[in-house]
């Protein structure tokens, strides 16, 4: 069968652009995420561990002074039970 006055070059640009709309309306799409609550808990917490100092002065300050003058005390009982209860995780 002949169709007359028609080009199949014409027909392969009119695909083409049906391609190329389709391509844009399903790409202007906006991507989201949602966090859960947890997530914001999670977040939450982190920030919070942040403020917190590493080290506590306060404390820090207390032993060395104990151990300067001399009334700083170790149990040992409570010692060898920590040590032992460390070396049972390892």
């Amino acid at each position: 069968m002949k169709i007359n006055n028609i080009q199949a070059g014409k027909i392969n640009q009119y695909y083409k652009k049906l391609q190329q709309k389709q391509t844009e309306k399903s790409g202007s799409k906006n991507d989201s995420t949602q966090i859960s609550a947890k997530a914001k808990e999670i977040m939450t917490a982190r920030a919070e561990l942040k403020e917190i100092p590493k080290i506590r002065e306060e404390k820090v300050a207390a032993l060395k002074e104990k151990v300067q003058s001399g009334n700083y005390q170790v149990d040992s009982k409570k010692l060898a039970a920590k040590i032992l209860n460390n070396v049972e995780r390892v």
